[in-house]
This record gives structure tokens, sequence and C-alpha cells, in this order.
């Protein structure tokens, strides 16, 4: 069991937390987050767009906390966007213990 750190981008104060068996596939954890927030999230499980708060160059560096911190003012910075959400989780058969 894994234990990932959520947040919708743009929606001030979104931020929660989902534990799901790491062999569980991509589409899998879309049903957890959707069944974790119905009131906020208003599409199907299947068109949730999922990206790793991780840089994809350099280091490989996790989104840091005042990155956070202003996401969950409700801001995207153009620098968070364009430094983290790199690697959208797409292939809803990927696992997630691949991912992470």
């Amino acid at each position: 069991m894994v234990k990932l750190f959520c947040a919708i981008v743009g929606v001030a104060g979104s931020a929660f937390e989902v534990d799901i068996d790491e062999g569980a596939s991509v589409a899998a954890l879309k049903k957890k987050i959707k069944e974790e927030k119905p009131n906020k999230i208003q599409c199907d499980a299947d068109e949730l767009q999922l990206f790793l708060a991780k840089k994809d160059k350099g280091d490989g560096a996790w989104l840091k906390s005042k990155d956070l911190l202003r996401m969950r003012k409700g801001e995207i910075p153009n620098e968070v966007e364009s430094r983290y959400m790199n690697e959208e989780l797409e292939d809803p058969t990927d696992k997630i213990c691949s991912k992470f």
C-alpha cells in the first residue's frame, strides 16, 4: 500500500491523500481519486488528467513545499506548470509501482 498526495490544480484547499496498492493500475488510481472527491471532480474517472509532481529534467526533485502552498491557494504558477507537469499518467494499464 502506498500513500499518494493529490491536489486539484487551480482549486484552493484541494490537497488530499489516497491510499492505493502499489500494484494497482493508473485506471484504479483515477477511480480512487474520483471516489475520494466526488463533489469536486465533475468528470468521469477515466477523463482525469494525472501528473507526477516531479521534475522531468535534472535531479528529478519532487514538488517543493512553497510551490504546493501556492497551489493550495488556487494559483498555478507558470514555473510549476513547466517544471512539474511534464509526465502525464495517461496509460490506464500502467502500474503505480512503475511510476513512483
